[in-house]
């Protein structure tokens, strides 16, 4: 029996480390599931402080608070674009680098990404080099 009870936590830690491997990030749920496996793999001589696992949630909370803040800024920043003129930078495959330089024309937030649209193209935010004034239409 404690050899499949075994078995089992191996194949659900193996299957959580791929998803989160996939994208990089950790969850919630694989931070419960860590004090989870801690509790239950700790030394009943000397058992883990309340106040451990308080203060790792609370870094935890403070991690994830920061990543949505970022998140929330690179999409800020990529709106306030909106009309200005930019100049960009694409790398090509061979290495060489080309500079684009146009207005943004719109904006695209793809998967978790601000996108920039120039001259009907589309760049990452982080392309941008340079930042001009709105152009004003007359």
């Amino acid at each position: 029996m404690a050899i499949d009870g075994i078995n089992s936590l191996t194949s659900t830690a193996a299957t959580s480390t791929a998803k989160t491997a996939s994208n990089g990030d950790l969850s919630t749920d694989d931070f419960f599931k860590l004090m989870v496996a801690q509790l239950q793999n700790q030394d009943m001589n000397n058992p883990v402080d309340n106040t451990e696992f308080i203060s790792q949630m609370a870094q935890f909370s403070m991690v994830q608070a920061l990543s949505d803040l970022s998140d929330v800024t690179k999409t800020t920043y990529g709106v306030s674009l909106m009309g200005k003129e930019v100049t960009l930078a694409q790398t090509n495959d061979d290495g060489t680098m080309d500079i684009i330089t146009g207005t943004v024309d719109g904006i695209n937030l793809y998967n978790g990404d601000t996108q920039l649209v120039v001259k009907g193209t589309t760049y990452p935010l982080s392309s941008v080099m340079e930042v001009g004034t709105e152009k004003t239409t007359k």
